[in-house]
């Protein structure tokens, strides 16, 4: 890898993500400072990442610990994922529960009228993939009266998109498809969630069939308010991601780049400022020569981002080279994707079998442990939950019609199977609120 190249990328990657780490870490700050019930595991993940960066300015070498740091808050978040997945398919029972305990209006329009309006959302673009997002939230949306044979047909006709494709692009399939329909949760869940835990296993154990008024409003107002508690909490263990990330990138970058010192101690001397405020545990805004140097920041991570893009280094796919491993990290750590998998020396094998291609064998293979899954998960749950659970599978597949015909077909045979006028009007209300918001952004 050409020396100079690096070293230009370097340098780009080390200033871009120095001011952005100074940014997000006053805005995680402040955040924590506005917000008075931050849960203690967040204070614990905040100290571990204030430790790392007290010893990383004392010269200690941190990157272990930070990788650590890391993988802990990704794991983390994929534990509140798969409760707000899990969480998703009961609100889409509850949803479909609502008219038999509340009076609401009508949606106004019989089924063909219906489906026509249906249509002309769904063709209302020429973008393709706009056409197959609202195709798969309108599946997501519709009533499920499917056998289980015929569920399954569907599921292995969607997933036949990935015959020809690599391996890597099924496998984040059936990890999506898995964590949303509450196949394959997380072996810890409950460790530091108790609440969340016991309010799951609520929701698993009620009788839906003969849910009580009462029931129904407490059911909701816990759904709601755990809603909330992920939300903001995940929010949260975002920021602090966003911060390890730019975190990583310097100590990556920092022995290839070239920086001014002036520009270095500005950088340092706000990020060691807010870090002496966490400490003191003192979360006043700051004194106004604090604030003046975030005015000398501005339009600075820009211009180092569009540096930093005009830099192209030559893909050196499988390769071991040190060099070429750490550039292939700081881009993963620059790509917006907070939780971006990192590789290592070891990962040549690793990336030869992502690159393999899907045969109909392997497909047959990996679908069937996925069906075999499913069929554990429907045999212990009610009739309602496993129509949630085809409902959210079907809409996270590949678009799997070939014409407009056969999704016509889908849909007005999905509201004509449907004898329960109360589920069928909820349907269609959601869907009336999902074709308004989608108008909306046009």
């Amino acid at each position: 890898m050409e020396t100079r190249l690096l070293k230009k990328q370097m340098t780009a990657a080390y200033q871009y993500s120095y001011v952005r780490l100074a940014l997000n870490y006053y805005t995680f700050f402040e955040t924590i400072a506005e917000n008075p019930r931050i849960p203690e595991r967040i204070f614990h993940s905040v100290n571990r990442l204030n430790e790392l960066l007290d010893g990383h300015f004392s010269g200690q070498d941190k990157f272990g610990g930070l990788l650590k740091l890391r993988e802990d808050i990704t794991h983390e978040v994929e534990i509140m994922t798969s409760y707000a997945d899990c969480f998703q398919i009961y609100e889409y029972v509850l949803n479909r529960l609502e008219r038999k305990f509340k009076t609401l209006p009508s949606a106004g329009s019989d089924d063909e009228a219906f489906v026509k309006r249906l249509l002309e959302f769904v063709t209302g673009t020429n973008d393709a993939p706009v056409m197959n997002g609202r195709i798969k939230q309108i599946i997501g949306q519709l009533p499920i009266r499917l056998t289980k044979q015929k569920f399954f047909s569907l599921l292995m006709e969607g997933l036949s998109v990935y015959i020809g494709s690599s391996r890597e692009n099924l496998k984040d399939m059936m990890y999506t498809l898995r964590t949303e329909s509450m196949t394959r949760l997380p072996k810890d869940m409950e460790h530091g969630h108790k609440e969340l835990y016991k309010l799951l296993e609520q929701f698993r154990q009620t009788d839906y069939r003969n849910m009580t008024e009462e029931g129904f409003d407490e059911a909701m107002a816990k759904l709601t308010s755990a809603s909330e508690e992920l939300t903001n909490e995940s929010g949260l263990y975002v920021m602090i991601q966003e911060i390890i990330n730019d975190f990583c990138v310097l100590l990556l970058a920092g022995t290839e780049a070239v920086v001014d010192i002036k520009e270095e101690e500005l950088y340092r001397s706000i990020v060691t400022d807010i870090l002496q405020k966490f400490r003191k545990e003192d979360y006043s805004i700051g004194e106004d020569s604090f604030l003046e140097k975030f005015t000398q920041l501005e339009g600075r991570q820009e211009a180092y981002y569009e540096r930093y893009l005009k830099i192209e280094l030559p893909q050196e796919r499988g390769s071991k080279d040190p060099d070429y491993i750490k550039a292939f990290n700081v881009d993963r750590l620059l790509s917006g994707s907070s939780f971006a998998e990192l590789i290592g020396p070891e990962s040549g094998t690793e990336q030869a079998e992502e690159e393999a291609i899907v045969d109909r064998a392997y497909l047959e293979t990996e679908a069937g442990a996925y069906l075999k899954e499913l069929e554990d998960i429907f045999s212990s749950s009610s009739k309602q939950v496993v129509r949630a659970i085809m409902a959210k599978v079907l809409s996270d597949l590949p678009v799997y019609f070939n014409s407009m015909d056969e999704i016509q077909a889908y849909i007005r045979g999905s509201l004509e199977s449907c004898l329960d006028e109360a589920e069928k009007e909820t349907c269609k209300e959601l869907l009336e609120e999902l074709m308004d918001y989608e108008n909306k952004l046009v």
